[in-house]
């Protein structure tokens, strides 16, 4: 098990790694048919059949591949801030539907579901694309490492202090300790990044010079919010359809949607604070 998933993530890194050697349409390609997959895998939680998610799935992501080729991302500074600033307070809304529930759970509905899908993805995979654009692989990899570290840092911390779970009903091997741990690792890891590496296209250093240090690790705390948020929204997803991966499209690591889930809420909030300093602070 160890070694599959180990050649999966190997695979998935030099098919990543070639597309942004080759250059920006081919890792916006790439990472359509990611975005792609994991829309049609959140389809298919939501009940819609194979034939239909992935029809679905393949127009909202060519119709958002096609906008960046054309070139139409330059033009939608604005469209992108508005809609990703509703995201952002949907998935805030989410999080603390999660918390208060976190021992009862609460249903989605169908319709909830899929409305959700093809809403939260698209916006995701645009605010990467707009990242990547404004401060190349760089920037995109600074945002992601947030999501990483924290995922990485719970999951350790989890197993050797977790004690008490974070939401049982939802996700039972995650824990408070183990959140608690995610939130002070990456910031001490982004804290000293500020220190050490000067390099402006990195996420966290764009924000401390931008809002401050303060409101910089207040910030970066929120976004690692919003990564629990969609790892635990994916959590509930599947326990209500009572399965344990989303799809078996990667040997070892489930599907998309179980790779990506910390990472939908997270983009499309990155993106937003980003415009937000653009559009309105200078």
């Amino acid at each position: 098990m160890l070694l599959t998933r180990v050649i999966t993530a190997v695979v998935l890194l030099i098919v990543l790694t070639l597309s942004i050697y080759i250059g920006p349409l081919a890792f916006a390609g790439v990472m359509a048919v990611a975005f792609g997959a994991t829309l049609f895998e959140w389809l298919r939680i939501g009940g819609l059949g194979p034939r239909p998610a992935l029809l679905v799935a393949a127009v909202e992501m060519i119709v958002q591949f096609s906008l960046y080729w054309a070139g139409a991302l330059d033009r939608m500074a604005l469209f992108l801030f508005l809609v990703n600033g509703v995201i952002m307070v949907a998935w805030f809304v989410i999080f603390f539907a999660e918390l208060f529930h976190r021992q009862t759970g609460f249903k989605v509905s169908q319709r909830q579901c899929l409305w959700s899908a093809v809403t939260f993805v698209p916006a995701a995979y645009l605010s990467l694309l707009w990242l990547y654009e404004t401060g190349d692989w760089i920037l995109v990899l600074s945002v992601l490492l947030i999501v990483w570290g924290a995922d990485i840092s719970a999951y350790f911390c989890g197993r050797a202090w977790g004690k008490h779970p974070m939401a049982p009903a939802i996700s039972p091997k995650k824990t408070i300790e183990g959140a608690f741990g995610a939130y002070v690792i990456v910031i001490i890891f982004f804290a000293l990044t500020y220190v050490f590496c000067t390099q402006q296209n990195v996420f966290t250093n764009y924000l401390f010079d931008n809002a401050g240090f303060l409101w910089g690790i207040a910030t970066l705390a929120l976004l690692v919010a919003l990564s629990i948020a969609g790892d635990l929204w994916e959590s509930m997803l599947k326990r209500l359809v009572g399965i344990k991966d989303s799809s078996n499209l990667l040997p070892g690591h489930g599907g998309f949607f179980d790779r990506m889930d910390a990472s939908l809420p997270v983009l499309p909030a990155a993106t937003f604070i980003m415009l937000w300093i653009q559009l309105l602070v200078k």
